[in-house]
């Protein structure tokens, strides 16, 4: 995939994934079922997106126990995540501290599981997060 098509990627996830929680929010309905909702009208765009590129192919054993894990941490995560975007704090302060806390285990999550390297450049990303968080976090 070319770098352009890859930066074309990340701003459909900055859109989306940023966006969705607002507009959860204005739902105000942040129980389970509306994590469950949310989750089940999901399969929508992906389900077009398997019909339109024909790409039917079952993951092996060894690709399917990984993808169950990560689909649990997901459903999880997406139910405390809708309970925070429709609760009592600001949009604008738990939101993006959620957000960046996230980023931060991902970061540290693939150096210390896929061995990627530590730069000076990442420790400067990481630590500015961190101010980040202690910015916004509630007075």
């Amino acid at each position: 995939m070319s770098t352009r098509a890859e930066w074309i990627w990340i701003a459909l996830v900055a859109v989306f994934w940023g966006g969705y929680p607002l507009v959860a929010r204005l739902s105000g309905f942040g129980s389970p079922l509306g994590s469950f909702l949310l989750a089940l009208l999901s399969l929508a765009p992906i389900g077009a997106a398997v019909f339109w590129s024909g790409d039917t192919v079952a993951p092996t054993g060894a690709q399917l126990w990984p993808l169950v894990i990560a689909g649990l941490m997901q459903g999880i995560g997406l139910l405390a995540f809708v309970r925070l975007a429709t609760g009592e704090l600001e949009a604008s302060v738990a939101i993006p501290i959620s957000d960046v806390a996230m980023l931060m285990v991902t970061t540290v999550g693939a150096i210390l599981f896929f061995q990627e390297s530590i730069t000076a450049q990442k420790v400067v990303g990481l630590t500015l997060l961190v101010v980040g968080i202690v910015l916004l976090r509630p007075a």
